[in-house]
């Protein structure tokens, strides 16, 4: 019998809830259940104690092409992984990037719910943001780890954005890097407060969603029989 594959996130910080849904839903593993306790990841890969299905500990940016490529056949993971990788298909020239995978057939899970895309910079800055809301020749410098979601949101206002990639400490970026402000998820905003920033404006809500693979739930039975059960148990 071929096994279904479930990737999940493997930090500390998601492990333990979004396993739990999976758990509700009768997909039990003991072996997994004692990693979380003990806050030990030597192995990448559990067997459900039923078998049948085994999650896979995967980093959370990489579960929307598990999911595309048919690596797993469900994955659980946030708005900002996979609208990052959809989107960068057309940045990319990968245009089949994100087609195989569907987003809607389970609900929100709610498990970022402080969590949201913000636009934040230096206050004596706001003006010149204000500003580039209503010019078609200046160019706003945004720095940020997610290009493609932050190329979409400033197009969609009308800003001109010269986009800036950055891997972390986006705070830093206002005061020491010459960018005007930055867009980044925001949850508590202290980070923000602590380097001297403030939030210009609230973007858009992080979801956690389970990826359900296209090709799975086409040839798979037992994949519609998976998300009745999710469906039920959430």
């Amino acid at each position: 019998m071929r096994k279904i594959f479930i990737a999940l996130p493997k930090t500390f910080r998601i492990l333990p809830n979004a396993y739990e849904i999976f758990k509700k839903a009768g997909y039990v593993s003991s072996q997994l259940e004692k990693s979380i306790e003990e806050r030990s990841q030597k192995l990448l890969e559990y067997e459900t104690d039923c078998g049948g299905a085994s999650f896979l500990l995967v980093n959370n940016m990489d579960i929307p092409q598990y999911v595309d490529r048919n690596w797993a056949e469900l994955g659980f993971t946030a708005f900002d992984c996979y609208r990052e990788y959809e989107l960068s298909s057309t940045m990319g020239g990968h245009a089949m990037r994100g087609d195989n995978f569907i987003t809607n057939l389970l609900p929100d899970y709610g498990l970022f719910k402080t969590s949201r895309f913000c636009v934040a910079g230096l206050p004596e800055n706001r003006a010149v943001y204000e500003q580039s809301k209503n010019s078609d020749e200046r160019v706003l410098t945004v720095g940020t780890f997610y290009p493609a979601i932050t190329e979409k949101y400033f197009r969609k206002q009308g800003i001109l954005a010269d986009i800036i990639k950055i891997m972390g400490s986006s705070e830093l970026m206002p005061a020491h890097c010459g960018v005007d402000v930055i867009f980044d998820i925001v949850e508590t905003g202290s980070a923000l407060k602590q380097n001297g920033l403030i939030i210009y404006e609230e973007a858009m809500k992080i979801k956690t969603k389970i990826l359900v693979s296209k090709a799975a739930l086409k040839y798979d039975e037992k994949i519609e029989a998976m998300i009745a059960r999710l469906r039920n148990a959430s």
